[in-house]
C-alpha cells in the first residue's frame, strides 16, 4: 500500500480522476454535457468569466455552500486546499499559501482578508460570521496589493451578495442535525410595486449544542447560537444609474474555547485522563461570547457611457463584544481572561472609474478607510492574587489612489500594468498595570502593585505612519481556443502596528515596521473536450521580507518583529471532468514550500531563543489535495437523485517556528500530524427545480486533529476541528 506521508499516490489519482476543485468554478448544469462557466467580479474591472480572469482563485455558488452545509468560511477552508484558519475566541487567524498573521489584536492587522460586497473587515473577530443570502464567495490567493490594497499581502476572500430580482424570488430552508443542530433561513427578493425599486430581505437562525464536553467545573464549549439579518434596497434612476442600499445585523451568544485542548500531560490525573480524546476538556472556568454588528452601505453605479461606469461605495461597520475564558486550558485555577466591552467602528469609501477605449480596459480610483477600535483586557491571575490590566485603543487611516489597465495588442494577447500608492496612519493609546486582585468584581479598584516582582504601570501613546507604492505586471496570451496562460508579478504591502501584548512602555511605544512581499506567478487555464474537461496550472514563488512574526515573552506576553525573510513556491493544479452527463469528478492538489530563510532571532516558550532559519513557515503544509465526486440520476417526473462524496486532506503543518523542536528537544507537540477529512451528501430535487431534500456528512471517519495551538498556560493546548456531524436539510425555491 502507498504511504500517505508522500502525496504522489494523490496526485497519480487525481490525474487519473481527471478531477478538479469542489467549487462552482468547476461545476456543471445538470444534464449539459459541459462543465458550467461562472462569472466573477475578481478584477474590479466588471464581470468575467472565472476561466478568463489571469488569477488563481476559488469560487462557491449559493447552491454549493448549501450542498456542503458551509455556515461560514471555516467551511470554505476545510474545502480549499492553500487556505488555512484558526482563530483564538472568535479572533480568526486567516493564512493564504502560508501568509497570514497570528497577531489579531488592537494594534495589529490581518496579513489576507475579507472583504463583504466590497467591504473590507477590519476586524477578525467578524470574520465567521454566517452566510447570508450570498451569491458566491471568491477565494483570490496570491497578493492584492493593486486592487484590494489595505492588507490583502495573502490574498482576499470576497463575498458577494444576490441583487435584488426583477421578479418576485426567495428560498427558504430548515435544517437539523446531531448536537442539537438547528438552522432557519430564507430570503425574498422582487419589485416593490409600481416604484421602480426592487428590494430583498433574508433572515437566519442557528445553533448547536457543545461540541466539547467538559469533565471540570466550568461548562461545555464551542456551541452556537446565532442570530442574522440582511436587507437590500435597489433605486434606479432611468436607465443610466442605480443606488443600492445595503444593511446588515449579526448577533451571536456562543461559548467559544479559544484553545482548549490540552495536548500534552501537566501532572493532574483529571486532565491527563483525558489526553487524546478530542472531543473532552477540563476546564474550571466558563467560557462565554457576546457579539453585535450592524453595517449600513450606499452603492452608487453611474453608466456615463455604453464603455465607461462610475462606482461610489460607502460603508459603515459596527462591532460590540465581550468575551470570557479559560485561558490556560485546564482544571488548575491559573489563567482567566476577559475582554468588556470590545469597540469598534469603521467607515470607508471607494471611488473608481471603469473604462474601455478601443483595444485598452482600465479601472482607476481612490480609496478612504479609517477605523476606531478599543479591546480591554483582564488577565485574572488567581495563584497569585493578582491580575494585569490592559487596554488597548487604535485610531488607523488609509488613504489610497489607484489604477490598472489591460491592453489588448491582438485577440490573443494582452498585457496588464497597475499601481497603488497607499499611505496609512496609526494614532495608538495603551495602558497597563498588574493589580492586587484576581477578583473581577474587584480588580478596576485594586491597587496596583509593581517592582521588583512585577513590571511597572506604564500608559502610552504612540503615532506611526507608512507609505508604500505596490505595482503590479502581467502578460496574458490565448495559444489556443480555450486556453489562458498568463505571467504576473504583484507586489504586497501591510502597515506596521502596535503590540497588545508588550509587556513595557518601550515595546508598546516602538511597535512595527511594514512587511513586504514580491510575488511572481505563471499559469494557464484550460477547457477541453468541448468543455468536458478542465485543467487549470498555477505556479508561484513569493520574495517575503520584513515579515512580522509574533514571538512568546515569558511570562505571559507576545510581541511581534519584523524578524524574518522567507521564499515560499508553490504549484496548485485543479482538474475537472464531467466524462458523462450523470457524472462530476472534481480535485485538486497545491504544494507550498515555504521556509524562514533568515530568522535568527526566534522565541518559542520553552526553547528561548533560537535560530529558526530553513524552518517552515506557520500554517504552511507542504501538500494539500482534495477529491471527490457526484453521481445524479433522473427519476422521470419525480425529479432526479444524486449521490457524492469529498476528500480533503493535507500533510503535516506546524504552528510555531521551532517545528520540530531545537536545542536537543523534539516531539514539540505544536504542530498537526498528517490527516484526512471525509464527507459525503445525499439528496432529491424535484423536476421543476423548486423542493431539493438533503442529507449532508461531515468529517464521517470522526478524524481528531487540531487547526492550532498555544503555550501559555498549563501546557500546550490546542483548537480541535469540528466533530462528525450529520445535518438534514429541506430547501424550497421559487
Amino acid at each position: 500500500m502507498a504511504s500517505t506521508h508522500n502525496p504522489g499516490w494523490f496526485i497519480t489519482a487525481a490525474l487519473a480522476l481527471a478531477a478538479g476543485l469542489p467549487s462552482s468554478v468547476l461545476a456543471a448544469d445538470e444534464g449539459s454535457a459541459g462543465l458550467q462557466e461562472v462569472v466573477v467580479t475578481a478584477t474590479k474591472t466588471g464581470e468575467t468569466s472565472a476561466q478568463s480572469t489571469p488569477l488563481a482563485l476559488t469560487v462557491y455558488t449559493a447552491d454549493e455552500l448549501s450542498q456542503h452545509a458551509i455556515e461560514n468560511i471555516t467551511g470554505i477552508s476545510e474545502d480549499t486546499p492553500g487556505l488555512q484558519l484558526t482563530d483564538l475566541s472568535g479572533y480568526t487567524q486567516l493564512f493564504i499559501r502560508g501568509v497570514g498573521s497570528n497577531t489579531v489584536y488592537v494594534g495589529s492587522d490581518p496579513s489576507s482578508t475579507l472583504n463583504i460586497d466590497g467591504v473590507y473587515q477590519a476586524r477578525p473577530l467578524t470574520y465567521t460570521t454566517d452566510f447570508l443570502d450570498v451569491e458566491r464567495v471568491e477565494v483570490v490567493k496570491g497578493p492584492q496589493g493593486t486592487l484590494y490594497g489595505r492588507n490583502a499581502v495573502g490574498g482576499a476572500i470576497n463575498v458577494i451578495s444576490r441583487a435584488p430580482s426583477s421578479t418576485l424570488t426567495g428560498e427558504f430552508q430548515l435544517s437539523g442535525g446531531n448536537y442539537g443542530e438547528f438552522g432557519a433561513k430564507g430570503y425574498i427578493s422582487g419589485p416593490l410595486g409600481d416604484s421602480g425599486m426592487l428590494g430583498s430581505l433574508a433572515l437566519s437562525r442557528y445553533t448547536h449544542d457543545f461540541y466539547l464536553d467538559n469533565v471540570s467545573t466550568g461548562g461545555g464549549v464551542e456551541n452556537a447560537d446565532h442570530y442574522g439579518a440582511r436587507g437590500q434596497l435597489l433605486i434606479p434612476f432611468g436607465s443610466a444609474a442605480s443606488l443600492t442600499l445595503r444593511g446588515n445585523y449579526a448577533y451571536s451568544t456562543d461559548a467559544f474555547g479559544g484553545d482548549p485542548k490540552l495536548l500534552v500531560p501537566i501532572g493532574v490525573p483529571l486532565d491527563d485522563s483525558i489526553l487524546g480524546n478530542y472531543r473532552t476538556v477540563a476546564l474550571d472556568q466558563p467560557a462565554y461570547s457576546t457579539f453585535k454588528q450592524y453595517g449600513l452601505a450606499a452603492d452608487l453605479v453611474v453608466h456615463l457611457s455604453d464603455t465607461m461606469t462610475l462606482k461610489s461605495l460607502t460603508a459603515y461597520q459596527n462591532f460590540w463584544g465581550e468575551l470570557g475564558l479559560d485561558a490556560d486550558s485546564s482544571s488548575l485555577n491559573i489563567l482567566y481572561t476577559i475582554e468588556n466591552p470590545i469597540r469598534q467602528h469603521q467607515i470607508s469609501e471607494e471611488l473608481n472609474l471603469n473604462a474601455t477605449w478601443d483595444a485598452l480596459t482600465y479601472v482607476v480610483g481612490a480609496y478612504y478607510f479609517t477605523e476606531n477600535d478599543a479591546e480591554p483586557l483582564t488577565v485574572l491571575v488567581p495563584g497569585f492574587g493578582v491580575s494585569n490590566l490592559n487596554s488597548g485603543k487604535i485610531v488607523d487611516e488609509s488613504e489610497a489612489l489607484y489604477g490598472q489597465a489591460e491592453y489588448h495588442f491582438t485577440p490573443k494577447l494582452s498585457a496588464i500594468a497597475g499601481l497603488r500608492y497607499t499611505h496609512e496612519s496609526k494614532d495608538y493609546s495603551q495602558w497597563n498595570s498588574w493589580v492586587a486582585s484576581a477578583d473581577p468584581a474587584e480588580v478596576a479598584n485594586a491597587p496596583v502593585v509593581g517592582p521588583p516582582f512585577f513590571p511597572p504601570p506604564f500608559t502610552v501613546t504612540p503615532t506611526r505612519s507608512w507609505s508604500a507604492w505596490t505595482p503590479k505586471f502581467g502578460v496574458n496570451y490565448y495559444p489556443v481556443e480555450n486556453v489562458l496562460t498568463y505571467v504576473s508579478a504583484t507586489r504586497g504591502f501591510k502597515s506596521g502596528g502596535f503590540d497588545f501584548g508588550s509587556p513595557t512602555a518601550a515595546d508598546a511605544t516602538q511597535g512595527y515596521n511594514p512587511e513586504y512581499l514580491w510575488a511572481y506567478e505563471v499559469g494557464v487555464k484550460s477547457d477541453w473536450l468541448e468543455h468536458r474537461l478542465r485543467v487549470n496550472l498555477d505556479a508561484f514563488f513569493y520574495d517575503y521580507s520584513d515579515m512580522q512574526v509574533e514571538v512568546f515573552v515569558p511570562p505571559a506576553n507576545a510581541i511581534t518583529e519584523n524578524a524574518a525573510t522567507s521564499h515560499i513556491k508553490g504549484v496548485d493544479l485543479e482538474v475537472a471532468a464531467r466524462p458523462i452527463a450523470p457524472l462530476d469528478l472534481h480535485a485538486t492538489v497545491a504544494y507550498l514550500n515555504a521556509r524562514y530563510q533568515s530568522f535568527p532571532q526566534a522565541f518559542v516558550n520553552p526553547f528561548g531563543t533560537f535560530d529558526a532559519s530553513g524552518n517552515a513557515l506557520n500554517q504552511a503544509p507542504d501538500w494539500a489535495y482534495s477529491a471527490g465526486a457526484t453521481y445524479t440520476v433522473g427519476i422521470g417526473h419525480l425529479g432526479s437523485v444524486y449521490a457524492g462524496a469529498d476528500y480533503t486532506g493535507q500533510s503535516r503543518v506546524f504552528f510555531t517556528p521551532a517545528n520540530n523542536g531545537v536545542n536537543g528537544v523534539t516531539g514539540y507537540p505544536q504542530q498537526q500530524a498528517e490527516y484526512g477529512v471525509l464527507s459525503a451528501r445525499a439528496g432529491w430535487n424535484s423536476a421543476d427545480g423548486r423542493w431539493n431534500l438533503a442529507v449532508i456528512g461531515l468529517n464521517l471517519t470522526q478524524r481528531q486533529y487540531v487547526t492550532g495551538t498555544v503555550n501559555y498556560g498549563a501546557g500546550v493546548a490546542g483548537r480541535p476541528g469540528d466533530p462528525r456531524t450529520v445535518r438534514g436539510q429541506l430547501t424550497y425555491k421559487f
